[in-house]
């Protein structure tokens, strides 16, 4: 995935990110580059979410508690709120909530189930 640098939008109030794939460490990646004070909002939708095997779960989990800890400090800092919607799957709310456990805990982060 091509990197995307978001340091020059200093006015920059939103910010939403749609894929196929959760590649959750691009957009970690891209959300490191943001040079707005002004930014309110990060909506992240998953429009399908691949079974992850044991094997890549780790490293995968690894990328979501990273999204989890840079989403906390950005909520410290200026009160950002987060929306990540994501294809409804058994038992995929309770998941969801395991790979943002901060914000989860603190309920700063707005978990919804999308149409399949």
């Amino acid at each position: 995935m091509t990197e995307l640098d978001l340091s020059k939008l200093t006015r920059l109030q939103d910010v939403v990110f749609r894929y196929g794939e959760p590649n959750v460490e691009w957009v970690t990646k891209v959300l490191n580059t943001i040079g707005s004070k002004h930014l309110q909002h990060m909506s992240l939708e998953l429009y399908c979410y691949l079974t992850i095997g044991d094997t890549i779960w780790e490293r995968v989990r690894q990328e979501w508690l990273d999204l989890d800890c840079l989403l906390v400090r950005f909520w410290d800092s200026n009160s950002l709120r987060s929306r990540v919607t994501y294809r409804p799957v058994k038992g995929m709310s309770d998941h969801m909530a395991g790979l943002l456990p901060e914000l989860t805990r603190r309920g700063i982060v707005e978990l919804v189930q999308g149409k399949c």
